[in-house]
């Protein structure tokens, strides 16, 4: 559950600063890889959200 709350406050963290990392490239913002940014947050924000949910469903 903590580390789906981390996963979640990294995306948050991504969407606020403008940017994301990117493999073998590093930190680029949302203007150079606009594909990239927007798959990246929208993936840490369901994968955070899930295992937050599952740890009380699991329980």
């Amino acid at each position: 559950m903590a580390i789906g709350a981390l996963i979640f406050a990294y995306g948050v963290f991504c969407m606020v600063k403008g940017g994301t990392h990117v493999k073998n490239v590093g930190w680029r913002s949302k203007e150079e890889y606009t594909k990239s940014f927007y798959f990246s947050v929208v993936l840490y924000i369901i994968i955070g959200v899930g295992m937050f949910v599952s740890g009380f469903i699991v329980k």
